[in-house]
Order: structure tokens, then sequence, then C-alpha cells
């Protein structure tokens, strides 16, 4: 074993890093738990979290395969070597609950609002409801009781059974629209599902062009110096020949 890691260890203050990144992410999570689901804010926190999310998760990959070069090339002791990685575990634990809460949030939400839309609003329907049964029970009491209000309380009855019925055809009316409205919903939730989706793709595309453009440039870079480098030759050759021709001159 060879020297031990020091205060500034690159991996450690790289090591760092991702716990302000993930103390940044669930204060981002907290913030977007306030908002509406519906809210341009809940989608703009939403689209940075994943971005920090998907950085993490690489930053994480990162500090464990320099772990690993680390420990191949016996630069930490064991028991350093052993620490580390159980600060690695940590880091995936907390990349796990992350996107877990990530995921619980909009799914929690969904099955919330699709919830508060399909409850059956039928309470001032019973009220009204218990109110005409009451009204019946009475007007049947006072026509047992009393003979002579017999058309007046069949008016009543009347009244109330047109009552009813409309209060029917209402409630009616309000199911269906409160299922139009839910598939509404659901089309809306497709949709920024596949809105999230083709972001996601979209970042990929970038990363991956970032990459390319990359080591297009250090090709270029390389392939410059190649032919800065053929080109001093050939100078050097040329100077070479004109000291050998002043040579053979010189003796002839």
């Amino acid at each position: 074993m060879s020297f031990v890691y020091i205060d500034n260890d690159p991996w450690l203050i790289e090591h760092e890093n991702c716990e302000k990144l993930y103390r940044q992410i669930e204060g981002l999570l907290n913030v977007r738990d306030l908002e509406q689901r519906s809210s341009e804010k809940y989608v703009l926190y939403s689209s940075q979290i994943r971005l920090r999310l998907k950085q993490y998760t690489s930053e994480v990959q990162q500090l464990a395969h320099k772990l690993k070069g680390l420990a191949n090339s016996k630069t930490i002791t064991s028991d350093e070597e052993e620490r580390r990685y159980r600060m690695i575990e940590l880091l995936q634990s907390r990349d796990i609950l992350l996107n877990q809460h990530f995921q619980n949030r909009s799914n929690s939400n969904s099955a919330l609002e699709r919830q508060e839309l399909l409850k059956p609003c039928t309470s001032k329907l019973n009220s009204k409801k218990n109110l005409t049964s009451g009204w019946l029970d009475s007007d049947g009491y006072d026509d047992d009781e009393n003979n002579d209000k017999q058309p007046l309380l069949k008016n009543s009855i009347l009244k109330q059974q047109e009552q009813q019925s409309m209060i029917k055809k209402q409630d009616d009316g309000l199911n269906e629209l409160a299922s139009i409205v839910s598939r509404q919903k659901n089309i809306a939730i497709t949709i920024s599902s596949e809105v999230d989706l083709q972001n996601e793709i979209v970042d990929d595309i970038l990363v991956k062009m970032d990459k390319t453009t990359a080591g297009i440039d250090n090709e270029t870079r390389e392939v410059v110096q190649i032919l800065q480098k053929d080109s001093t030759k050939g100078l050097w050759l040329i100077i070479i020949l004109l000291l050998i021709a002043n040579l053979v001159v010189a003796l002839s």
C-alpha cells in the first residue's frame, strides 16, 4: 500500500460536489411539491430536476469508476478504499430515493386529481332528496289526517316529482361532463408524458453531439500537430542537404 488521501484529493472534491448536487435536487423537489401540477412553475421545476438527476447519476458512476482505478493502482489503503465504497453506496441509495420522490409525486398528483374529478358530488342532491322524502312523508301523514287537503297535496307531490326529475337530469349531465373532462385530462397527461420523453431524447442527442464535437476537435488538433511536425522535418532535411552540398563544393 502507498500513501493515503489528502485534503485536496480530487476524488473527495468530486464527492463533495455530488453531495451539493444532491442537496440542490432535494431542495428543488421540496419547492416543486408546493406547486400545482398544472402550473408553469411545476413544469419548470420538473425539467430542472430531471436534468440534475441525470447529472447526479452520471457523476456517481464516474466516482465509482475512479475509485476502482485508485484501488487497482494501490493509491489508497484498503481501509480508505472500503470507506469510499460505503460513501458511493450512500450516494447511489440517495439517487434511488430522489428518483422515487420525483416519480411518486407525479403519479400521486395525477391519481388524486383523477379521484377528485370523478368523485360524485351528491351531498346536496341527497339533502334535497331527504327533504323531498320528508315532504312526501309529511304529506302522506297529512293526507291520512286531513282529507280536505288532498288536492293541495297532489299538486305538491307533482311539483316535487318534477324537481326530482330535473335534479336527476342535472346529475346525469354533470356525470357526463365529468367523464368528458376526465378523458381530456388523460389525453393531456399522455401528451405531457410524451413531451417529457422527447425532451429526454433531445437531451441525450445534445450530450452525444457535445462528445462528438469534442472528439472531432481533438482529432483536428492531432492532425495539425502532425502536419506541423512533418513540415519541420522537411525544412531540416533541406538544410542538411545544403550543408552537404557546400562541403562537397569546398572539398572539390
